[in-house]
Parts: structure tokens; sequence; C-alpha cells
């Protein structure tokens, strides 16, 4: 019987890193077919995809994936742990899948084990570390490290240092969660970090990437893009490039207009407190500060403090912006569906096999969700196709053409 393993990602963009990941998982797992859950318009960070999520998944196909599943805005824009459950949801929803591979900074599971055995069981004393750690106004990030410290050693407790390792707990606790069978098997991340903005390695990270390509004029000429053929795929190159000569890159700036127009119209500030990620902290220094609104990067800028990072914000301002809340999102997380983005022709085989097993829906021709979707789901799809139109009208007044409408669109074969 065909072994698949699953994999999550964003592809912002797809690099080296993202190709070898996908190697290694066929050769850790000995599996015959990668599934990638990969997010669609929208990222984890708060913020517009650098490329719309069918030039990504084409990326991801000629990287190495053999189908691609679109993880839902509902998870893809969420916190980590909500992004985790969501993806993770999906995987476990089409039931044929193996091992959930991840690259972490930590290649030992143990040490994660021991931290996700403490926040997935929600033990009490340490619930009771992390409120006092937040009262002193902290981060949750760094409450959360805190917290642990006290039921882990200096090197067990470092592994939440890094941003992979994090998203790996994130993984691990949505599993348990689950009482999953799939197996979790980690790929040690090689070369740049997490933010690291070198682009003269041969892994780069994405974020470095996205950052030296924001003032590309160009694309003839400018160096910078001579610099992507050291950090992709030779194919996957020149689809960037060609995406990039069209004017295709999105940035959250793009969105700023749209994103003060719906801050606008907000009644009070407390309204705004039904959005995902919105506080009455965060909602009281968006009301007190929104008269100062130049951008949406500048914005979140002037928002930021201490315990509110800046990814946090930008998070919670695109929740706004999509009109997006925590109700909504628990509500996919409970009633979990998934698209086809695209697949191998040559993969057919693991299409027949979820066909078999799924045990929640898996659109192919997205024009009949109608049909296919239960009323929740209904609900749900439409204003995730909501935020796909808004993502392709900006894209479309970048580029000076006419509109496609999500629903217009059918799966990418890679031939």
């Amino acid at each position: 019987m065909a072994l698949v393993t699953g994999i999550i990602a964003e592809y912002n963009p797809f690099h080296n890193g993202h190709a070898y990941q996908i190697q290694k998982a066929r050769e850790l797992t000995g599996c015959d077919f990668v599934v990638v859950v990969m997010s669609g318009d929208f990222v984890q960070r708060g913020a517009p995809a650098l490329f719309d999520k069918y030039t990504r998944t084409k990326m991801a196909l000629l990287g190495g994936a053999d189908l691609v599943l679109e993880l839902p805005v509902w998870a893809s824009s969420a916190s980590a742990e909500f992004f985790a459950a969501g993806a993770v949801s999906v995987l476990e929803g089409i039931g044929c899948t193996d091992f959930l591979c991840f690259g972490a900074e930590d290649e030992k599971l143990s040490k994660m084990q021991k931290a996700v055995k403490l926040l997935a069981d929600e033990n009490t004393e340490f619930q009771k570390q992390l409120r006092d750690a937040l009262k002193t106004g902290l981060s949750f990030p760094a409450a959360r490290k805190q917290a642990l410290s006290g039921f882990l050693t200096e090197e067990e407790s470092s592994i939440l240092d890094k941003p992979n390792n994090i998203l790996g707990i994130e993984y691990l606790k949505a599993l348990k969660a689950k009482n999953s069978s799939i197996e979790p098997v980690i790929v040690k991340r090689e070369g740049q970090g997490y933010h690291g903005q070198e682009l003269s390695h041969g892994f780069a990270s994405a974020s470095g990437i996205r950052s030296a390509l924001k003032d590309v004029g160009d694309w003839e000429q400018d160096e910078k893009i001579s610099q992507l053929f050291h950090v992709m795929p030779k194919k996957i190159t020149e689809i960037f490039i060609e995406a990039g000569k069209q004017n295709q890159m999105v940035w959250e700036d793009d969105f700023s207009l749209l994103l003060q127009y719906n801050l606008l119209k907000q009644k009070n500030r407390l309204q705004l407190t039904a959005y995902s990620d919105v506080s009455k902290d965060l909602a009281m220094r968006i009301s007190k500060n929104l008269n100062q609104f130049e951008s949406y990067s500048s914005f979140v800028q002037k928002l930021k403090t201490k315990e509110l990072t800046y990814t946090r914000i930008s998070r919670a301002l695109l929740h706004i912006l999509l009109e997006i809340t925590q109700e909504e999102t628990r509500m996919f997380l409970h009633n979990p569906y998934t698209r086809i983005l695209g697949f191998r022709q040559d993969s057919k085989e693991v299409l027949g096999k979820m066909k078999k097993a799924k045990e929640i829906p898996v659109l192919t021709k997205i024009s009949n969700y109608q049909k296919e979707l239960a009323n929740i789901q209904k609900g749900l799809f439409e204003k995730d196709i909501f935020a796909s139109d808004l993502y392709e009208a900006v894209t479309g007044r970048k580029q000076k053409r006419g509109l496609t409408n999500e629903l217009q669109h059918s799966p990418i074969i890679l031939r």
C-alpha cells in the first residue's frame, strides 16, 4: 500500500530549503507520495502571500510535491496554535496521511515531546506560572518560555527560542489532541535561520528573499535577481522572475486603503474585539492612533509595544481587513474542509486513495461547493472565497488587467 507523507507549508516563496525538505521527507519516511497543505493567499505572519496560491502551487509541484491542498484562510492567517491545528485537521481529515514531516532547528523529537506534554495537558501549575508571567508585561511567547523554564532543563526550554521549533511543538500538540496515528518526522533546518537576510547561501530564508526583493526596480538588471539562482531550484527561479516582471508580487501595503476603510467603518473600539487576535488593549490603541494611519506596515509599527509583537498586530489587522472572527476560526477547526490546488499527472493513485478514505470535504471543482459542503462549511467557504477575490482584485489592479473570479479556477495539473 502506498505511503503518504504530509507537509504543512506556506512556500512564501518556495526555495532550496523547501526542495530539500521534500527530498528528505521521502528519504526518511520511504513514502510514495508527498501531500502539501499550503496556505492560500494570506499567511500566518498576518500578510498577503508574495505570489498568489496558484503560482506557488506550480512552484511546489515543480519542487517535488505530488499533491497540493489549500489551508483555508481561517487557519492560514491564525496564530501558531490555530495554524497548526487547522493544518493537522486537514491532513487527518483526508484519511490517507501516514507521516507529518516538518522542519525544525532541533531534530530531537523527545525534547519537544516533553514541552508538548506540559502545554497540551494544561498542567495547573504551569498555567498559573504562565498567567503570572503575562501579568508582568511579557509578550505571550516570552511568558510561555519563562513559565516552561520552571519545568524543563535550560537545554529543553531553549527549544522555544527558535520559530520552527515552536511551530513543530504546535504540530505535535495538534496530533496529540486528535489522538492521531500520523507519525511525526523532523527534518533539521539547514542554512539561514528563519529571519536570516543573506541570499549568498544556498539555503536562504523566505524572509530574506522577500526582504531582498521588496525594492527591485529592474527585473532584467538588478543583481538581486541573479542571486535567486543560488537559493531556488532553476525552474522555480524562472517562474519567480517571470511573475516579478509581470508585477505579480503583493505586499501588505498594497492593502493599506482597504484596511483603513475597514478600520474607519467600525462604530467603536469594542466592535474591533470581535475579530480574531484583537484584544481590548489593542482595540484601544487602534482607535487612539487611527487618525495617524499612513500605511498597513507603518500602522503596525505605531501600534507595536513590548507586549504586542509586530506579527501579532499584523495578524490582528489582517483579521479586521478580512472580517475574520475568533468564533469562525473555531468553527473551521470543528468543521474542516479543503480544496485541491494542484497535482502531478502521475500522482492519481494518491487522489484515489484520498477519495476513498477522506473524512472531510475535499473540493476539486469549487463551483460545486453548495452540493459538497455542510451548511456551516458553506458560510465559511464563501468568506474564504471573498478573501481570495480581494487578493485577486489587488493583483489585478497592480497588473492593469481584468479579474478572474475565484470560483472559475481549476486545479493545476503538472504533466
